[in-house]
């Protein structure tokens, strides 16, 4: 790398952890969204509203109340887990370009200090 492209990917970098951290925060806003869809649902399922459908919360013990739970809730549950693969797919993104960001303010004093 010589200095232009170092003074050239400097410049862009900037704009780069902004797009990043928006893209960060629109999926934690997703993954907010999908949290709250899955309490939404397990809450209508501990209330009996989806009863006309088959899914009623009935076992005997805890357990299988739980078990019944998760089968009744898988959808969310996996828009949930998706959502935060996402979310730790943006963070890694951000951080690697802060962490590039770094390293070329870093070579930027060396040479600095070289000249």
């Amino acid at each position: 790398m010589n200095k232009q492209s170092i003074i050239e990917r400097l410049l862009v970098l900037p704009e780069l952890i902004a797009a990043a951290e928006i893209a960060l925060i629109g999926a934690q806003n997703n993954l907010n969204s999908a949290r709250s869809e899955l309490i939404h649902r397990e809450d209508g399922l501990y209330l009996g509203v989806f009863e006309d459908e088959g899914m009623i919360i009935d076992g005997k013990n805890a357990e299988i109340r739980s078990a019944q739970l998760r089968r009744f809730s898988v959808i969310e549950r996996n828009e949930v887990a998706r959502t935060e693969h996402l979310v730790m797919e943006f963070r890694y993104q951000l951080d690697k370009l802060k962490t590039e960001l770094k390293a070329l303010q870093s070579i930027v004093d060396l040479l600095k200090g070289a000249a």
